[in-house]
């Protein structure tokens, strides 16, 4: 039996559809049921040794734990030179997982995010993806488990590089419950740079938008309540070599 399946009703993807057509960005309700609620508390366990994402020259993670044991003045250098560099440029901090469900580290992945990656790449998933984007090309799904803390953001970007396929972005949203006054939320903006739709990370719902868009994560306060856990990537035209 498999660990996680999907749970969207039909009317919601029918909806959902036609909203995608329309605007080129969608959301799907209730994706995974239970599922979704595993999925978090698996996230918010402790023992995880999540990987801290910032933008560097070397394009490599370095461990949160090691970033949060620094001493706090120096903590605190690191955090103002990010925010600096964000303040008129492209930067982003935020933790990952990255799944494995083969290969070199496939063993650090949890059974259960292997289970979701199993079912993003499951016949009866991508059919459900091509039925919503109305796209017959997508045959691969990546993905990673994120958390975002306070302090935490990913500035404007577009998700543009052809050469890895990438049609569609996506963002399952794995925090129970959260207020828009949080932040954390999914932007999008035109060529002015104007914010013209912001979706807050509800429960178990499925963003989806096609790429390129220019979109951004919105800094999450240091009073949010909780942090923001979501699985995100991309719907594919093609499955890496």
């Amino acid at each position: 039996m498999s660990l996680l399946t999907l749970a969207a009703a039909e009317p919601d993807i029918e909806v959902a559809s036609r909203r995608l057509a329309a605007t080129g960005r969608t959301r799907v309700p209730a994706l995974l049921g239970e599922g979704a609620e595993r999925l978090h508390a698996l996230l918010a366990d402790p023992a995880h040794e999540w990987s801290r994402a910032i933008r560097n020259p070397f394009d490599m993670d370095v461990p949160a734990a090691a970033f949060d044991a620094q001493a706090e003045a120096d903590r605190q250098a690191a955090l103002q030179r990010i925010y600096d560099e964000a303040r008129e440029g492209f930067h982003f901090i935020y933790d990952r997982l990255l799944i494995r469900r083969s290969g070199a580290g496939a063993e650090l992945t949890p059974a259960l995010l292997k289970a979701a990656a199993d079912l993003f790449n499951s016949e009866a998933f991508l059919t459900f993806a091509r039925r919503l984007t109305g796209d017959d090309r997508i045959v691969f799904v990546d993905g990673q488990a994120t958390r975002y803390l306070p302090g935490h953001f990913l500035n404007r970007h577009t998700d543009a590089n052809e050469a890895s396929g990438r049609l569609y972005a996506y963002v399952l949203n794995l925090t129970p419950r959260w207020r828009a006054e949080w932040g954390g939320q999914l932007q999008f903006l035109d060529a002015n740079g104007e914010v013209t739709e912001s979706l807050i990370p509800v429960f178990d719902a499925l963003n989806v938008f096609r790429v390129p868009q220019s979109h951004a994560v919105s800094v999450v306060a240091p009073f949010a309540g909780a942090p923001r856990y979501s699985i995100t990537g991309w719907w594919r035209s093609q499955a890496p070599v």
